[in-house]
Formats: C-alpha cells, sequence, structure tokens
C-alpha cells in the first residue's frame, strides 16, 4: 500500500505517522527518528539520571547531621526528577546531532559522577576548616535548591544534548541564561572546598570548560531556532548574575 494513500491528512507528525499500518509505517523516515528518540533521548537519559539517584541514596545514608544530609537529600531530588521528565519530554523542534556537541554535553553530565563514584580520593591538598565546609553546605544546599527551581520551568525541555523544544525566559531564567550550569558548576565547587581532593579539583576546571561549551551551543541553537532569543540573549546575563 502506498505511504500516500495512507497517510492521515494535515502535517506530518508522529502521531500520523503511528497511525499508519504496518508496512507504511516502518518506510516512513519519521518513524525510524521516533523509535531513536524513543532509545536515546528517553531511554539512555532516564536510566543515566536513575543511577545518579542510586549512587546518591548510599550516600545520602552515609550522612552525618543535617547539613550533610540536606544536600545529599536535594541532590537526589535533582537526579530523581529528570527521570520522570525524559521519560515523558516530547521531540525536540530542532537539534545540534554534531559530535562535538555530544561530546561536550556528555561530558559536562557524566564528570563530576564519575569521578565521585569510581576514581579513588586518596589525595587531599589540605585540610579543610570546619568553617569552610560549614559554607561549603550552605552553598551547596543553595545550589542544587535553585537547580531545582530551574528545572521547574525548563521540565520537559530539559536535553542532555543541545535540543530546542520551547524558549524559557521565565523564573530563574530571568536571572541568568542558564541557571542549571550555574547551579552545577556552584555545587561542584562546594563539594571540592569541603573535601579538596586532588582529582575532583582539577577535574572542576574541565567541568567548568565543557558547561561553557555546552552553553555556546545551545545558544546558537536557540538563536536559530527561536527569533525572540537575540532579545533576550542581550537583556539577560550568561552564567553569573550583574556580571556575565
Amino acid at each position: 500500500m502506498a505511504l500516500a494513500s495512507t497517510h492521515v491528512p494535515g502535517p506530518v507528525t508522529v502521531d500520523t505517522v503511528l497511525r499508519l499500518p504496518l508496512q507504511a509505517r516502518v518506510r516512513h523516515p519519521l518513524y525510524w527518528r521516533w523509535i531513536r528518540f524513543l532509545i536515546f533521548g528517553r531511554a539512555v537519559p532516564a536510566v543515566l539520571f536513575a543511577e545518579m539517584g542510586w549512587l546518591q541514596v548510599g550516600h545520602l545514608q552515609q550522612a552525618h547531621g543535617v547539613l550533610q544530609a540536606l544536600p545529599r537529600l536535594l541532590y537526589l531530588f535533582f537526579c530523581c526528577i529528570p527521570v520522570g521528565l525524559y521519560l515523558t519530554r516530547p521531540m525536540p523542534v530542532s537539534r545540534d546531532g554534531r559530535l562535538v556537541a555530544r561530546a561536550a554535553a556528555f561530558g559536562g553530565t557524566c564528570m563530576q559522577l564519575v569521578i565521585g563514584a569510581f576514581v579513588p580520593l586518596h589525595r587531599l591538598l589540605f585540610a579543610p576548616p570546619d568553617s569552610l565546609i560549614f559554607v561549603a553546605s550552605l552553598l551547596s544546599i543553595a545550589a542544587f535548591a535553585f537547580a531545582l527551581y530551574a528545572m521547574s520551568y525548563l521540565r520537559r525541555s530539559l536535553s542532555i544534548i543541545p535540543e530546542a523544544r520551547r524558549l524559557v525566559t521565565g523564573g530563574p531564567y530571568r536571572i541568568v541564561r542558564h541557571p542549571l550550569y550555574l547551579a552545577e558548576v556552584t555545587a561542584a565547587l562546594s563539594l571540592v572546598l569541603a573535601a579538596p581532593y586532588l582529582t575532583p579539583s582539577l577535574s572542576l576546571v574541565v567541568f567548568i570548560l565543557l558547561q561553557g561549551t555546552r552553553a555556546r551551543f545551545e545558544e546558537r541553537l536557540l538563536g536559530e531556532t527561536f527569533p525572540e532569543y537575540a532579545g533576550y540573549r542581550r537583556r539577560t546575563n550568561a552564567l553569573i548574575p550583574f556580571v556575565w
């Protein structure tokens, strides 16, 4: 049966393609885009964040006192909420599928997880005083709370690689264009201040560079997809409020 005689009238969408007979459906390129999206756009990132959350459960059980437990609990929420968001998010309007963009995105997402979970932490650069640990704990709490606040606005537009679904400019996105990256960098900095081991300290520099690279790729994609992004970019700082 010919594809032209079986499709539902109107614009071609995933829903219309899925209503086609099987033989016509598997011939349509949008069907295979949908299958790839289900695997790599939903399942893979959901599993990644679920694994991060599972590792955090163990860290939470080892916490001593509220100042240790609260940031770990917030981080657990930060890992678990995206699981549901990724499993239900729609296909993007546009995306940057280049290898360098994907490498920066996955590197920035996975780096701190890999460093914290699998790299031996045996060389302390200096013994942090209790006052610094206290400040780092407060900084970590603020960072993860701000990340959850940003996520509540981004919702199902959340993505690892550069993808455009809708332009979000409210809430924390009025303060900076990349509130999630600001929160993640701040949280990583707080962890290094509280436990200044050599490897995580060195990785922090690479982590910041990767997040900056991700931001540039995302901004180019958003600018190409949404004409109004240029005005938003002019009036809103990128990563540091009132500075840059």
